[in-house]
């Protein structure tokens, strides 16, 4: 049957194509539908870099108890304006401040198995960015004077860390990269464009396309600590380019 003989043949070729891919971990097809041969090159990129904390963090407190709900919530809005004016007093801009989502909870007695109820638990929790140890100085003073808030926790910390973790992945790109060209000149190619990026080595599981790294944060700083720490920012990635011939555009 010239029509069994036909599928036949091409199930042979299609088997042949992919047990040469899979044996060759340095090539792939460009598509189901072609027989062409990408080439491509696994490098990695690593860079770090250490800061110094320019920002103190302070972690406050409104804790507050009693039998009715409205004059708890009416007790936490003028501790927060109370807080708001000092902050206001010292030269800090009360957008410095960040308020989380505030909890209510009931509190029960128990008495001979029966559960009777005692009052209303609120808590919300305030954070205050500063730049300036003598204004965190005139805030630890102001702050007893307010009644119902807490201190929680005072830490240093990494201004605008995101812009910085940013820069990190962006170093440890950029040496992957200037790896990758030096390997493929000294075999006769160039870099085509990026296949994947990956946080742990890329190995011939199926790939994701437009992966993205992040910069792994190592603090050495101490909860509550007296001084400015130091914090290193790294970044490793791993990243897959498509090769080309150093002659000649792909797929030409």
């Amino acid at each position: 049957n010239m029509k069994f003989l036909i599928a036949f043949i091409s199930l042979c070729i299609t088997i042949t194509a992919i047990v040469y891919i899979k044996q060759n971990p340095k090539t792939t097809s460009s598509s189901s539908n072609s027989s062409q041969i990408m080439e491509y090159i696994d490098v990695s990129g690593q860079h770090s870099e250490t800061f110094t904390s320019d920002q103190i963090v302070w972690e406050l407190q409104i804790s507050l108890m009693g039998k009715e709900k409205e004059q708890l919530l009416i007790k936490k809005n003028e501790r927060i304006k109370e807080l708001s004016t000092l902050v206001s007093s010292i030269g800090i801009d009360p957008n410095n401040l960040s308020f989380e989502n505030y909890t209510l909870r009931k509190q029960w007695n128990w008495d001979r198995g029966k559960r009777t109820f005692e009052s209303y638990q609120l808590n919300q929790t305030i954070k205050v960015l500063l730049t300036s140890e003598e204004k965190s100085d005139l805030l630890s003073e102001g702050i007893v004077q307010i009644n119902d808030i807490e201190i929680v926790n005072v830490r240093y910390d990494i201004a605008d860390i995101e812009e910085k973790t940013n820069h990190i992945s962006a170093k440890a790109f950029k040496k992957a990269k200037d790896k990758a060209k030096f390997l493929a000149k000294t075999s006769g190619k160039k870099i085509e464009t990026v296949i994947s990026i990956s946080e742990t080595p890329i190995n011939n599981d199926p790939i994701i396309l437009g992966g993205r790294s992040k910069a792994s944060l190592y603090d050495s700083s101490i909860p509550g600590s007296n001084g400015p720490t130091k914090t290193t920012l790294e970044s490793q990635v791993f990243v897959r380019f498509l090769l080309k011939d150093a002659d000649k555009k792909f797929f030409d």
